[in-house]
């Protein structure tokens, strides 16, 4: 029998045999036979241990069954996201409302109760998606009862989301304690990120997003598609994950299933408000156009920095539901994140395209491809608001369960904005140099997180790395 790269092929223990090993010799006792093929069996499974936890895997299976384990990786997720929603989230140094946008949803979903027609008789920024969302807190005319049933259902959807990222990671992992790791990772990530989960809609960005996730650890390309569709419909960014899932399907023929679902999920809902109100539909696009550059963006930084050294003048103006930056070069900034993000998220498909063997035969690894894409988009937007952190915490909590290093660094960004938003915002608002600080370091640290995260896919196939190890071990896809 051959190896991979011609000759003997290696036994048990990674040794190649020497000539005429394979054949037993005349005579040979069968005791002795059952004595070698023993001892073998007991190397290879050391070596199976070994590297079980050199990955940080316990060996072996559990001993509850897949029904039983399935069973206490998803009680422990939601226990977890009840206790972080009832339990700190009333209970942190600022207020659970404080700088919401609810009262924002809570006049849409008024004014549609009322008979008024989105798009047509009043302007919405958001796609169509967002109406549904929006009318799950109420009709609006009870602004308090709105924000209660508007909380309510926020709470409700993270919930579902950590329940989509721990099927997810059971998918992922059949064996070994990962899923019960990932259901606290995504509690802690929650926490980490803060009121703010409850006060924007982008939490129903996340449970798509886990949704990708598990679909794409299932092979369900399909569906993965079409819940990118959904995605679009709701936010518009997902569309810049389609690609991955196309990647992931291989050969262009097999494409046609999964852009039909897209198109169909994706386009459906503005049909009828583009039957109505083209122009108003049209606004929606040319609205995120025009923003101006967010105090908080990463291309902002410089001049956050500028003007905390007294380097150069700094204003903070209004516009387009968010504080912009006033300063020399924030316009060219503006005008220049859009081709940035552009070549930020066509370098991370360079990479995923280079290991695009490796993301096919490991569906484990397809959570950090998300992620790249995710920080791609966040690193050069011009807008960054500190909801946007929501979108990346089902990949995030999938690969931190694997990599301390992005875990921490993620556990940072997150903490950071929540110093920042709300405690902090009106002290950056007066430019006050703590503030300054708090957004700086952040957009660093997450500036660094998007390097580290693209520099894992790099890795990808030529070695798998193992942070709990602390270096690179050989785990070729061939």
């Amino acid at each position: 029998m051959s190896g991979p790269y011609g000759g003997a092929a290696p036994g048990p223990d990674g040794v190649a045999p020497r000539a005429g090993a394979g054949a037993p010799r005349a005579g040979a006792a069968a005791p002795r036979a059952g004595g070698r093929a023993s001892r073998a069996e007991g190397s290879r499974r050391r070596a199976d241990g070994a590297a079980s936890r050199a990955d940080g895997q316990p060996p072996h299976t559990d001993a509850a069954s897949p029904l039983t384990r399935a069973a206490l990786a998803l009680g422990l997720a939601v226990v977890l996201q009840v206790v972080v929603l009832t339990l700190l989230f009333p209970n942190l140094w600022y207020g659970l409302h404080d700088i919401s946008d609810i009262p924002i949803y809570q006049e849409y979903s008024s004014l549609m109760a009322q008979g008024y027609r989105p798009y047509l008789d009043f302007g919405v920024e958001y796609p169509p998606l967002a109406l549904p969302i929006f009318r799950l807190g109420g009709d609006g005319l009870d602004p308090d009862a709105y924000t209660t049933g508007f909380t309510v259902a926020m709470g409700v959807i993270t919930v579902a989301g950590a329940i989509v990222v721990t099927l997810a990671a059971l998918a992922l992992w059949p064996r070994g304690r990962r899923p019960y790791w990932a259901a606290v990772a995504y509690a802690a990530a929650v926490a980490f990120t803060g009121t703010i989960i409850v006060n924007r809609y982008d939490a129903a960005v996340a449970l798509l997003v886990a949704g990708l996730l598990l679909c794409l650890a299932r092979r369900w390309l399909t569906a993965a598609a079409f819940i990118l569709g959904l995605g679009f419909a709701l936010k518009l960014t997902p569309l810049a994950l389609l690609p991955l899932v196309l990647l992931l399907a291989g050969h262009p023929r097999r494409w046609a299933w999964p852009l039909l679902a897209f198109v169909a999920a994706a386009v459906t809902p503005f049909i009828p408000y583009v039957v109505s109100s083209p122009g108003g539909v049209w606004e929606v696009f040319a609205y995120h156009l025009e923003r101006p550059l967010q105090i908080e963006s990463v291309l902002g930084t410089p001049m956050l920095v500028a003007g905390a050294l007294g380097w150069a003048p700094l204003e903070i103006g209004f516009s387009h539901g968010s504080h912009q930056l006033i300063a020399g070069g924030a316009d060219a900034a503006a005008y220049l994140s859009g081709p940035l993000t552009i070549a930020a998220v066509l370098g991370v498909y360079w990479l995923l395209w280079k290991r695009r063997d490796t993301l096919r035969a490991a569906p484990e690894e397809q959570p950090l491809a998300v992620l790249a894409l995710l920080l791609a988009l966040m690193a050069f937007g011009k807008v960054l608001s500190p909801q946007y952190v929501i979108w990346m915490l089902p990949p995030l909590a999938l690969v931190a369960v694997r990599d301390r290093t992005v875990a921490v660094l993620g556990a940072v960004v997150l903490l950071l904005t929540q110093i920042e938003f709300p405690g902090l915002y009106g002290d950056l608002l007066r430019e006050e140099t703590e503030a300054l600080v708090v957004v700086i370091v952040r957009n660093l640290a997450l500036l660094v997180l998007f390097g580290v995260v693209a520099l894992r896919v790099w890795w990808l196939g030529a070695a798998t790395w193992s942070p709990r190890a602390g270096r690179a071990h050989t785990d070729l896809v061939r």
